[in-house]
């Protein structure tokens, strides 16, 4: 498989979280790096937002979701926020044996659970989201899709 054909799924906390906004502008700016990179890119909010895409069920979310992570080659996911559907995101990439890299502030105390996940390829912990794109666009340089749960040869901690 080529970079062209590789899918990655954006994964972060959409319900009851500070500056949805800025989250939102966030992992679009993650998809559009991905985007610039010739990946393939999905990022949910951009198709069942809770806020834009009321009328859509939680059971299409869920639907929905579900597939878009069990068929991509990577899930790039946002840990700074807690979040149920994020959880579960992670714990359906992990059964399909999807690698994963995390993204979350120097300065958030992420649980250990997620960060211990097998196919955790890479964590980032950034300062900035100028400083997370630029980390992750090196990450995702190496990343081979034709081999992508192989470990990267970078550091696993960017902090």
């Amino acid at each position: 498989m080529n970079q062209t054909q590789a899918h990655i799924y954006i994964s972060g906390a959409l319900t009851g979280v500070e500056n949805p906004l800025k989250l939102k502008a966030f992992y679009e700016a993650i998809g559009a790096l991905c985007e610039t990179m010739e990946f393939q890119v999905y990022v949910p909010h951009l198709k069942t937002d809770p806020i834009n895409n009321p009328d859509v069920s939680p059971r299409q979310v869920f639907e929905t979701d579900k597939r878009q992570v069990s068929s991509s080659d990577l899930v790039i996911a946002y840990l700074g926020c807690p979040s149920f559907g994020v959880g579960m995101e992670l714990a359906y990439a992990e059964i399909h044996n999807i690698p994963l890299i995390l993204l979350y502030e120097k300065d958030k105390n992420i649980s250990r659970f997620p960060r211990g996940i097998p196919t955790v390829i890479s964590e980032i912990k950034f300062s900035s989201d100028e400083d997370a794109l630029a980390r992750l666009q090196k990450i995702l340089e190496q990343w081979s899709a034709e081999n992508p749960t192989q470990p990267l040869s970078l550091p696993i901690d960017y902090g």
